[in-house]
């Protein structure tokens, strides 16, 4: 019998081996934000399982997710999948596990664990359920509808959810709209009481919401108004060391609320229709929410959808706002435990791009509206080369600037916080922000930016931090940034013999650089064949780059190499090119033998990638290239880390891959293949 129970396609994912659990399988997007202390809210998985009917369980979960990521935090689906805890499911995972015919679910809270993975079953994790892996996995925040209680009649049955007992033991701060209204409000506040838990309102009375109604006849030991207000509890709960968790209640939104009077008359009925029946135990509240369901016509779903939405949303804006507090707390701690020699120094910009996926077949100047998808991702030359050296385990100091609004802040969450120290945060500008328009091939169609801010990364700022550059084995250098402070930093490169490499960014920037007294520190360089025609022409070198013939690209960078030890021309799907002297098993990083030979090497692509971006392909080709040189690892190899970052990165709907690597070092990779051209 158990055979017939259908397995899921499992998404790859960081499995977590530990003495406590070795169920556990966590999403590469989840590990990575829990690793960099980034805002996560936990999502529940019997809503999907046991909720809703099937297609609405599945539309509603996708939502309550894009809620979460619309505050600029990383939403975590919890379920058993095919006998492992997954936290942080793919839309493909939930999709077949809400069609409950397909994946044949089982409710699970704590007492079902063990049966549901051993023999390897599909399930729903309840508000229990969820907390017991929240607790273990150190996800600190968790959104749901609403929670199990004590049920009306309970000093005869004893049914009481151990959903409240999980919230006695699990340092966990659950969100949501109070009790189902099936329940006994009052002795569930007393039982919760009992067990310890914090329970506060959110909103401006401390009346306690009743999930279908926004107010019941009971209150809150307490009342916050604003999600600020409520990370600050969370926070004295951790730093206290307290070990049982938080309950805030937040009133169902205003338009999709019931009357108390007419939503409690329905739920009578509903109960009159469950002891009719004989239903008890875990399969009340489904047997309930089903009845609730037909008697008020449709109207109680739409109102479970609203409040569970409103519910993420609230859970997510408390993340981002313990994140800020913790990373605040972070940056007051003594300088000396704040590492800060021997580690790159990149000076570029940060953006938050709006990356379009055109739906239409073609983009045409006209006046015309195209329909497309909106994804809105972190962005930025040096933003992208900081947090992708991050995610290769090679921490660094980013020069830049963001403004003091909405979009700086939210930036801020996807930088490394290692990197924050050096980061301006200007009243007078806005952050930059960038609109990407691809077509149905992946393929970038359209920029429109507004990069004002970048002008302000400043002389001083980077006179602020010379200790760092003088330090630093390598700086890093977008095009973004003005040609006075450009100039200012390859003259401390100069002063100090620290090699700068170079990212181009755009045909219209490029050659900046070129313009100033000490370009000659720039010593490597990553154009795109565009980028490359446009320097070559600043230099007055002869190019001819109309057609892309490898050969003609070849020659330029090669006339190129003269001036700039190391030349990489990007070249998309036909590979990267490198001029430079030496051999391709040396490394990069070091210096130049004039006596050498000038080599010309092309490293094709091998094999076919699914592409769904190519926003942030180069900048991670370049992060991937940089990690090599800073392991002194071979050109070679340089170019297999450069690539395998690119790979992860088209693969991604973000500029940065939530990871590059799954636990392969650097060192284990094969050399790429390459052509010898000169």
């Amino acid at each position: 019998m158990l055979q017939l129970v259908p397995r899921l396609a499992l998404k790859s994912g960081a499995r977590l081996f530990s003495r406590r659990n070795h169920f556990l399988e966590v999403s590469d997007e989840v590990t990575e934000a829990l690793r960099l202390n980034r805002p996560v809210v936990a999502l529940e998985s019997t809503i999907i399982t046991h909720g809703m009917p099937f297609p609405q369980n599945v539309e509603c979960a996708l939502e309550v997710e894009e809620a979460v990521r619309s505050q600029n935090a990383v939403p975590a689906t919890i379920a058993l999948v095919n006998g492992a805890v997954k936290v942080g499911l793919c839309k493909r995972e939930i999709e077949i596990l809400g069609d409950t015919k397909i994946s044949r679910p089982v409710k699970t809270s704590r007492r079902d664990f063990p049966y549901v993975l051993s023999n390897k079953l599909n399930g729903g994790t309840t508000v229990a359920g969820t907390l017991v892996v929240c607790n273990q996995v150190g996800i600190r925040i968790f959104a749901t509808g609403g929670i199990g209680g004590v049920h009306r009649g309970a000093s005869e049955t004893f049914d009481i959810s151990a959903d409240l007992t999980e919230l006695g033991r699990c340092n966990v701060a659950v969100v949501s709209s109070g009790v189902k209204s099936i329940l006994d409000i009052a002795k569930t506040l007393e039982y919760l009481e009992t067990q310890g838990v914090l329970v506060a309102t959110l909103g401006p009375t401390a009346a306690f919401p009743a999930f279908y109604s926004r107010l019941s006849a009971h209150k809150a030991p307490y009342c916050v108004e604003t999600a600020s207000a409520a990370a600050e509890i969370i926070k004295a709960h951790k730093d206290m060391h307290l070990e049982s968790g938080l309950l805030f209640g937040v009133p169902v939104p205003e338009p999709y609320a019931f009357d108390p009077e007419s939503i409690n008359r329905i739920i009578d009925d509903a109960l009159v229709e469950a002891h009719k029946a004989g239903i008890s135990g875990k399969n009340i509240t489904p047997f309930l929410l089903e009845q609730i369901a037909g008697m008020s016509g449709g109207s109680s779903l739409k109102t479970n959808i609203a409040l569970i939405k409103n519910n993420a949303k609230t859970a997510a804006e408390i993340a981002v706002c313990l994140a800020h507090l913790e990373r605040n707390e972070e940056d007051t701690k003594p300088e000396e435990k704040l590492p800060s020699s021997k580690r790159p120094v990149i000076i570029g910009g940060c953006n938050l791009d709006c990356v379009v996926h055109l739906e239409s077949d073609e983009l045409k100047l006209d006046g015309r509206i195209h329909t497309g998808r909106f994804d809105y991702s972190a962005g930025g030359v040096g933003r992208n080369i900081c947090e992708a050296l991050s995610k290769l385990n090679c921490p660094t100091h980013l020069i830049s600037a963001v403004g003091d609004d909405h979009q700086g802040n939210s930036l801020l969450n996807h930088i490394p916080q290692e990197s924050h120290r050096c980061i301006a945060k200007l009243s007078e500008e806005n952050t930059a922000q960038c609109i990407v328009v691809v077509d149905k091939q992946g393929d970038c169609r359209f920029l429109m930016g507004d990069m004002h801010i970048h002008e302000k990364i400043s002389l001083s700022m980077v006179e602020t931090h010379e200790q760092l550059i003088r330090d630093a084995p390598l700086i890093v250098m977008d095009g973004n940034i003005g040609i006075d402070t450009m100039d200012k930093v390859l003259e401390m490169a100069l002063k100090y013999n620290v090699p700068v490499f170079y990212e181009p960014t755009d045909i219209g920037i490029s050659r900046k650089p070129f313009k100033t007294a000490h370009w000659r520190a720039i010593k490597f360089i990553t154009p795109n064949i565009g980028e490359l025609h446009d320097i070559a022409n600043c230099l007055k070198i002869p190019a001819n780059l109309s057609t892309e013939a490898l050969d003609k690209v070849a020659e330029v960078a090669e006339s190129l190499a003269c001036y700039i030890d190391n030349v990489l021309v990007t070249m998309g799907p036909e590979g990267v090119l490198i001029a430079r002297k030496g051999s391709a098993g040396d490394s990069p990083m070091k210096n130049a033998n004039f006596a050498e030979k000038l080599s010309v090497r092309h490293y094709p692509v091998h094999g076919k990638t699914e592409v769904i971006n190519v926003s942030g392909a180069g900048d991670c080709f370049a992060s991937g290239f940089i990690a090599g040189l800073l392991q002194n690892c071979s050109e070679s190899q340089c170019v297999s880390v450069g690539f395998a970052a690119a790979v992860a990165a088209l693969k991604s709907r973000t500029p940065v891959p939530e990871a590059i690597f799954k636990g392969q070092r650097i060192s284990g990779l094969k050399e790429a293949e390459f052509i010898a051209l000169h």
